[in-house]
C-alpha cells in the first residue's frame, strides 16, 4: 500500500496542495465540483456555465475554458467537497453571493434540486460561508422566476 501512497500520493496531501491561482479558476472550481457531485456533467450543463460566467465582469478578458481543465484534473484527485474547500478561500466576499446564485441557477435549471444537489448546496453556505438569509432568498428568487 505504502509504493501505490508514494506512486500515486494520498488524496489528504493532495486536498492540502491544491490552489486555485485565480479567483476565476476558484469560480470554475466551485462551480464544476457543484455540477459534478451526481458524477456527470453533460455538455449542456457545461455550455451553460461558460454562458453564465462569460457574463460576469470578473471573467471580462478572460475564457472559462482556461480555467477548466485544471479544476477538472484536482477534482478527480481530491474530489468535489475538497475542491470546493480548496478553492472557497479565493473567492472575494463580495462576489460569493453572486456565485452561489449562478451556481443555484445550474442545480435549478430543470426546476427541482435533487437531494445530492441540496446537499451540495448547503455544503457550499457553509464553506464560502455565505448567511442563511442570503442564500434562502437566492433560490426563493430562483424558483419563484420557474
Amino acid at each position: 500500500m505504502k509504493f501505490l501512497t508514494k506512486l500515486f500520493g494520498s488524496s489528504s496531501s493532495t486536498a492540502a496542495t491544491y490552489a486555485p491561482k485565480s479567483e476565476q479558476e476558484a469560480w470554475t472550481g466551485i462551480m464544476y465540483a457543484c455540477m459534478h457531485i451526481d458524477a456527470h456533467i453533460s455538455d449542456k450543463e457545461l455550455q451553460e456555465m461558460f454562458d453564465l460566467v462569460d457574463k460576469q465582469p470578473l471573467f471580462k478578458g478572460h475564457h472559462v475554458a482556461e480555467y477548466y481543465q485544471p479544476v477538472l484534473l484536482a477534482d478527480r484527485k481530491i474530489g468535489s467537497y475538497n475542491l470546493i474547500d480548496s478553492c472557497a478561500p479565493h473567492v472575494q466576499e463580495s462576489n460569493k453571493d453572486v456565485l452561489f446564485k449562478l451556481i443555484m441557477q445550474l442545480l435549478l435549471a430543470d426546476g427541482k434540486l435533487q437531494p445530492i444537489e441540496k446537499e451540495i448546496a448547503e455544503y457550499l453556505t457553509k464553506a464560502l460561508p455565505l448567511d442563511f438569509d442570503i442564500a434562502k432568498q437566492i433560490v426563493d428568487d430562483l424558483l419563484s422566476t420557474k
